[in-house]
């Protein structure tokens, strides 16, 4: 596995988990899942701006907020099930795609 690499998929959640507990850190799977749709999530949005002008903040585990250079909500994309982690367990590629749709309608491009 790629360690630079963010986990996409249950099976990356599963042996990131795994390395992350061989490695001596007290972590679950649920934790590196939620760090994993967090970074995936920065990345497309950091992809579409070309850089790192805009923050991605969770505000709960249904809401994410776009924050903009001056810290002003851009705009909020918001779980389609009852979490974003449910809705990686459901289907990340659709998690993905979900994300593309919801940050390029936020960003503009």
């Amino acid at each position: 596995m790629n360690e630079d690499k963010i986990p996409e998929t249950i099976q990356d959640i599963k042996e990131r988990a795994a390395l992350m507990k061989s490695r001596g850190f007290s972590i679950g799977e649920e934790q590196v899942m939620s760090q994993a749709i967090k970074d995936g999530l920065q990345a497309i949005v950091n992809d579409l701006m070309d850089g790192e002008y805009f923050t991605v903040q969770l505000i709960n585990p249904k809401t994410f907020m776009i924050l903009g250079v001056n810290g002003r909500t851009e705009g909020k994309i918001i779980a389609r099930g009852e979490s974003f982690n449910s809705d990686f367990k459901e289907s990340s590629d659709r998690l993905w795609n979900y994300f593309w749709d919801q940050a390029e309608k936020i960003v503009g491009r």
